[in-house]
């Protein structure tokens, strides 16, 4: 179950690193990761998703 766990972190981080590279804002999700959060609250700190990116991160592909 760690596992299982481990990759859906690992593949949520790489779509918010994107979302935030678009506004310019890695540094600031990196530091909102280190201080606990998980990727959609992170993003969610500075109003980063639209709809379409909430999809992104509930589809099974």
């Amino acid at each position: 179950m760690k596992l299982f766990n481990h990759n859906k972190n690992y593949r949520q981080d790489r779509i918010a690193m994107r979302i935030a590279a678009r506004r310019g804002m890695t540094y600031e999700y990196k530091r909102a990761r280190k201080s606990g959060l998980n990727p959609i609250e992170a993003l969610e700190d500075w109003d980063l998703l639209t709809p379409g990116d909430y999809a992104l991160f509930y589809s099974q592909s």
